[in-house]
């Protein structure tokens, strides 16, 4: 071992490393709020319906009735039972008694959640290949808070920080394939196997494709050989199967069940139409036409970087058969990062017409980790580590120059339009209005003057997705709208001419006049009434 290695194998070398990547990591997030793009999808309406849930659960604790909170809701179709919501509400509950701010919350979350991510991954390494796992530790960890700062600063791949966006799944599926593939387990790992694979489904039904996927290639490639070979092992590798079928067969049975409650509402669900009886849409030119934009998109480019990757590391593995463990391992990561998104973009398009080219990224956040766990099995040893120091440096780099051209880092979350919203709201008493889906949430969780806004269509319709009908049934007046989503005609066309329009940092404010009060009254009546034939309609009450 000559100087260099001495040097990156010393604990203090390792240690100082992490120390400073996690660093860089905590900087970034700094960031955020510092830049409109990144923050305005960081604290977007997707990413505070769990703080809006929050909420309401606190309003119904103080009304003497927590669980009261829920009532009404309208959820996504996945649950989010575990990790999301879990992890969310536990740092809300933390976040009480020291009074921290909601954008305290969501970087925590972000840190928990990334962190959550790599851990889940390295388990599965771990698996598979222990001794060089320990050996590359902190140089692999190093990298990843490394790569998560970049992502964050450059406004990249922000759902695998967040809530709700299926990043639990990707937390979930190398655990359980982990312990799928564990040799000789007992009681416990097959208990702990069914429940975390039953909970796993039951929050997000997208586990199913994307657990059974990748481990059936890979048993495939691996276990069926030897099946075939030996047929009187078949019953004892079936046996492994058990807690697997139980937990997703328990878990999609429960998640019909729960989707069907009466308490919360759940208007798109998960299996409501078989994606078979449209397979012939994937003949059409337009699927294949769009595959080819997607392909030239940056998700496409790291896709098509690890198909690649995929075709050499067959090519090659015929060359490596000592290295079984590692071949094995890559399986899992060519399989959950190639063919796993070609079958979910499959299932995207066929269940709910969607282009390749426009599924989110959330679908598709699997090919991080999956590439990352590819770099890290073709990239070791000394290169890794010395990989480690440039991609630092850059990182260093690239924060420095943002601090001397912005000069600060902050934490709180409160733009421009909404803080002269507030100070229109406290001149004018004003405690409640109306906007459209993106720009509603804001405004209820960043007011610092109280208000809040509801979700409406720009026809004035409510569409029940994320909020709950107990917003729309209370007796206040509206004062303002925001314009961003809504149609200013239709406004006047409902409630009447005499209002005026206010600018907020580009942000246009309807302020509805006070002399058309009895047209507001009905118009809230009528919104209750159809909430009310809606539920009738829909069987909830």
């Amino acid at each position: 071992m000559n100087l260099i290695d001495k040097v990156l194998d010393r604990k203090e070398t390792k240690l100082s490393v992490l120390i400073i990547s996690f660093s860089l990591f905590l900087i970034s997030l700094g960031t955020i709020s510092g830049t409109e793009s990144t923050s305005k999808s960081f604290y977007s309406t997707d990413s505070l319906f769990f703080a809006n849930v929050f909420s309401e659960l606190i309003k119904g604790y103080e009304e003497g009735n927590v669980l009261g909170g829920l009532k009404d809701w309208t959820w996504t179709p996945s649950v989010y039972l575990f990790p999301d919501l879990f992890f969310y509400f536990l740092l809300r509950l933390f976040a009480i008694p020291i009074h921290a701010s909601l954008e305290a919350v969501h970087l925590g979350y972000a840190i928990l959640q990334w962190t959550f991510l790599f851990l889940s991954w390295d388990f599965l390494f771990k698996r598979f290949h222990p001794e060089s796992s320990n050996m590359s530790f902190f140089y692999r960890t190093s990298i990843w808070f490394v790569l998560g700062g970049l992502f964050i600063f450059q406004n990249r791949f922000l759902p695998l920080f967040l809530p709700g966006f299926h990043t639990g799944t990707w937390c979930l599926l190398p655990i359980s394939w982990a312990l799928f593939i564990i040799p000789q387990k007992n009681k416990v790992f097959y208990l702990l196997e069914f429940f975390l694979i039953f909970i796993a489904v039951l929050s997000d039904p997208l586990f199913l494709p994307s657990f059974l996927i990748p481990i059936l290639l890979y048993e495939s490639f691996t276990n069926l050989k030897n099946i075939f070979k030996e047929p009187k092992s078949f019953l004892s590798y079936s046996l492994k199967w058990i807690p697997v079928v139980l937990g997703l067969f328990l878990g999609i049975k429960a998640y019909s069940q729960l989707v069907r409650n009466h308490f919360v509402f759940f208007p798109y669900r998960y299996f409501e139409k078989s994606i078979f009886e449209n397979y012939k849409m994937i003949f059409g030119p337009s699927f294949w036409k769009s595959l080819i934009v997607l392909f030239g998109s940056l998700t496409g480019m790291i896709w098509a970087l690890l198909l690649i990757c995929a075709g050499a590391f067959f090519i090659l593995r015929k060359f490596r058969k000592e290295d079984v463990e590692f071949s094995n391992l890559n399986l899992f990561y060519i399989f959950s990062g190639t063919v796993l998104p070609f079958f979910l973009i499959l299932i995207a398009y066929l269940s709910e017409d969607i282009l390749p080219e426009k599924i989110p990224f959330r679908y598709l956040g699997i090919l991080i980790p999956s590439l990352f766990g590819l770099l890290c099995i073709l990239i070791r040893g000394r290169i890794l580590k010395i990989s480690t120091f440039f991609l630092i440096i850059y990182c260093g780099i690239s924060l420095s120059s943002y601090i001397i051209k912005n000069r600060s880092l902050k934490m709180e979350y409160y733009p421009e339009w909404i803080s002269c919203l507030d100070d229109m709201g406290r001149k004018n008493h004003w405690q409640r209005g109306m906007g459209g889906f993106w720009t509603s949430a804001p405004v209820r969780n960043f007011s610092r003057a109280g208000l809040v806004s509801d979700y409406y269509q720009p026809d004035l319709s409510i569409r029940p997705w994320q909020n709950t009908f107990r917003w729309y049934k209370l007796d206040t007046n509206y004062s303002f709208a925001i314009l961003d989503e809504l149609d200013r005609q239709v406004l006047v066309k409902t409630f009447g001419a005499g209002g005026h329009t206010e600018e907020c940092s580009e942000t246009k404010i309807y302020v509805f006049p006070t002399r058309n009060e009895k047209k507001m009254k009905d118009f809230l009546i009528l919104k209750s009434s159809e909430i009310d034939v809606w539920k009738k309609f829909t069987g909830r009450e």
